[in-house]
């Protein structure tokens, strides 16, 4: 699709200084372009404008018409732009500076965001991150719109952006602190089935709960759904289930008072590989570089230990 304009900014700067120096061919030297490319560029404008923009007068060089005098101010504010533009965009490839969107995974953020916070301030004074606590379906409209860069979340939810690996995350259960199953190690889910299961209420936490079941060939429990990880582990110390979470947080308390544990799962259940995710073809820039460093440092290891340094081209696609 044509934009209408029909001209370049290269025949608005052969313009600017062939105006400035009053000469095509001291113009042409300065511009390391011959007389005629300079001189043809000129006439093209020109014709494109619909207005002559210089006299030419043999032998002693050009001077602006009217024309040529209005229209001088706004091609050096238009280039004078296109220079500032440039310069932005080369900040923003190049360095660990300005703004950075990065999407959190909502049932992730509270365990990993403080700290990735407090530590890009200290590392990264110049970077300013935003960030966006989601869904995973929420996450995956924000990079495809390229309203965030990047995306923390699990493997098991990056669809079909690329992602890269930081930590194997094995799954767990969240307790009340004096419930009898707590206190005798490992427990199977079919001992935790007999009581319901209280998970964050999205399509892709239910989905994945049932996943966990079917892989260890339990039946799904009832389910009691809730908005954030909080009232989970609230409801949780209250006594009215149980959860499984791969994140483990380091506080047993929950905000009303009551009090959790975390138990292993004894079936053999698949660990969750948590990463980051970015959409297919999408070069890293130095600020998404910048926070891998921050977030690698802050996502815990896991038992199998970091997945490895982040790649800048992310090319490991998600399974």
């Amino acid at each position: 699709m044509s934009d209408g304009l029909g001209f370049s900014l290269a025949q608005l700067r052969y313009f600017v200084v062939s105006a400035e120096v009053g000469n095509i061919s001291e113009a042409a030297e300065r511009l390391c372009a011959s007389q005629s490319t300079v001189s043809s560029a000129v006439m093209r404008l020109e014709r494109q404008l619909g207005v002559q923009l210089l006299l030419r007068h043999h032998a002693r060089g050009v001077t602006l018409t009217p024309s040529g005098r209005h229209l001088l101010r706004e091609a050096r504010d238009l280039l004078g732009r296109a220079r500032n533009l440039k310069a932005r965009g080369d900040a923003l490839a190049g360095g660990a500076v300005g703004r950075l969107d990065v999407g959190f995974l909502a049932s992730l953020a509270p365990f990993l965001l403080p700290g990735v916070h407090r530590l890009a301030r200290q590392r990264y004074a110049d970077l300013r991150l935003t960030f966006h606590e989601e869904p995973a379906d929420r996450l995956a409209a924000l990079l495809g719109e390229g309203r965030c860069e990047l995306a923390v979340t699990y493997d098991f939810l990056a669809g079909d952006a690329r992602f890269h690996a930081l930590a194997e995350m094995p799954v767990h259960a969240v307790l009340a602190e004096d419930d009898p199953l707590g206190g005798s190690g490992p427990v199977e889910l079919a001992a935790l089935a007999a009581r319901p299961l209280i998970t964050p209420n999205t399509p892709d936490d239910i989905r994945h709960a049932e996943k966990l079941f079917a892989d260890a060939g339990v039946a799904l429990p009832r389910v009691i759904g809730a908005t954030s990880v909080e009232t989970v582990r609230g409801l949780v110390a209250a006594g009215s289930g149980f959860a499984l979470m791969h994140q483990r947080g380091r506080a047993t308390t929950t905000l009303d008072g009551g009090r959790v544990r975390t138990v292993g799962i004894a079936d053999d259940l698949p660990p969750a590989s948590l990463g980051v995710a970015m959409m297919p073809g999408l070069a890293m820039s130095g600020r998404g570089m910048a926070f891998l460093d921050v977030l690698g440092s802050v996502v815990p290891a896991g038992p199998s230990g970091p997945a490895g340094p982040p790649h800048p081209a992310l090319g490991r696609a998600s399974p």
